[in-house]
């Protein structure tokens, strides 16, 4: 969706801009419950021996009681719920993004088949597939369908487009993985899903912390802000879209790799050394993007009445990088199995998020959100931290971690609210940045070379 952002912006205005940040940040919510922590307890119970098949049966048909569930309950509290959140004119929103929830949820197990198998190049294949058909068919209909047609077919807003697009595209998700899915055998264990269950839950309830530090401002905004505003906020929320886009990335591909290396002799070690050079990439983008957020913004955010919420994009960015320390440093009860530790740490972070955006939002506008954002992924942070190092120790290079993220911070920080982000300047301080880290670290990029 981060590419399309200049098309949608360009045909919609902010207030209703304000209506796709609310709804995909309601249907982020939905993709974590229905998930309810399977996709990680998959990863946990897959590499057991004997136990591959009966996880991937449990794991499946259990994503397909939650989103029938759901969309039964969407069906029958439709009303009430579309006059309650403000959709009673547009009803239909809330159904197209319940059927979005539901057929993404049934992807999840089959994609989790392909990371768990090692095979990249297919799952990037079909996820590539099915956002560049999403992209095209949004163009399509944004640019080269009359509205007058789309009208006709009960289409009577353009923010609506894009919906329909992404629809469409998490029915071909299905379709796409129909190779694994047919490998699903009709059976559920239930001593096992017990165990996947208790498992599961606490990472289930770990990612509403998460999704609540990362979208319950745009949720709520568009009611208890200008509209416009919220709009503004959503769309230049999306530049540093681009680093949670690295972050994302990383994720997918390591969590599989976490649990294969648990139990090595250096899988501590291991760990370690992934978060020192997470870290490092994390700062240089940061870095990147700020000193280049000009052209950025001109090509991902067009119209400049948007503009207005551009200062929040440094602080998001600090937050993810924040954010990403964060799951490097939730290593430790995942592989401990005690995933309800990371309950309490996300419930920590999700509360602040919600207590404070409540309380300050409606004072200080959309700028109070971004530094709530940062606070709860810190505090998260710093808690995993100390709580990890007491209960499964790992040789962190924290004075390094901090020295290397601090001096780019700073930089980062000079350049876009002291020099304006002078894109010469901010270009020069990234490269100079680089070759400092290459010269600081150069025996240990030696090693690695060998």
């Amino acid at each position: 969706m981060f590419a399309l952002n200049p098309f949608i912006i360009d045909k919609t205005s902010n207030t209703d801009f304000s209506i796709f940040g609310q709804l995909y940040a309601a249907v982020s919510f939905l993709n974590v419950i229905l998930t309810f922590g399977f996709e990680t307890a998959f990863f946990r119970y897959a590499t057991e021996e004997g136990l591959y098949q009966k996880v991937l049966n449990t794991s499946f048909w259990f994503m397909v009681i939650t989103s029938s569930t759901m969309m039964v309950l969407l069906y029958l509290f439709l009303e009430p719920l579309a006059e309650y959140a403000n959709y009673k004119e547009n009803p239909e929103y809330l159904l197209w993004f319940g059927w979005i929830a539901f057929f993404d949820a049934l992807c999840v197990i089959p994609f989790a088949v392909l990371r768990f198998k090692g095979k990249p190049i297919l799952y990037s294949g079909i996820k590539v597939f099915q956002n560049v058909f999403q992209a095209i068919f949004t163009i399509v209909l944004l640019y080269y369908v009359s509205e007058e047609f789309m009208i006709n077919l009960g289409f009577n807003n353009t923010i609506s487009y894009p919906f329909i697009a992404n629809l469409i595209a998490s029915i071909l998700g299905i379709i796409l993985l129909l190779g694994v899915i047919r490998h699903i055998q009709f059976k559920f264990d239930k001593p096992l899903f017990k165990t996947m269950f208790m498992y599961g839950y606490p990472i289930m309830v770990a990612g509403l912390g998460y999704i609540l530090n990362e979208n319950f401002d745009k949720l709520v905004q568009r009611n208890l802000i200008d509209p416009a505003s919220a709009g503004s906020y959503a769309a230049c929320y999306k530049i540093a879209t681009l680093m949670t886009l690295f972050v994302t990335a990383y994720r997918m591909g390591i969590e599989p790799f976490f649990f294969k290396v648990a139990k090595k002799g250096d899988a501590k070690q291991t760990y370690a050394n992934i978060l020192f050079f997470f870290s490092i990439i994390c700062n240089i983008v940061i870095l990147g993007i700020l000193a280049n957020i000009h052209w950025i913004k001109k090509i991902f955010i067009p119209d400049s009445s948007f503009w207005s919420a551009l200062d929040i994009v440094p602080i998001i960015l600090i937050a993810n990088l924040f954010f990403g320390i964060y799951y490097n440093l939730s290593t430790w009860y995942k592989v401990t199995d005690r995933t309800n530790i990371g309950t309490v740490i996300s419930l920590i972070g999700g509360a602040l998020t919600v207590i404070l955006n409540l309380i300050l939002l409606p004072i200080y506008g959309f700028i109070a959100s971004a530094w709530i954002t940062l606070i709860a992924y810190g505090i998260m942070m710093v808690i995993s931290y100390i709580w990890g190092q007491k209960v499964y120790p790992i040789p962190y290079k924290v004075n390094k971690i901090v020295l290397y993220m601090g001096v780019a911070i700073a930089l980062a920080w000079t350049n876009y609210f002291i020099l304006n982000s002078n894109l010469i300047i901010g270009n020069l301080i990234l490269i100079t940045y680089i070759a400092f880290i290459a010269f600081a670290e150069r025996n240990t990029l030696k090693k690695l070379r060998k």
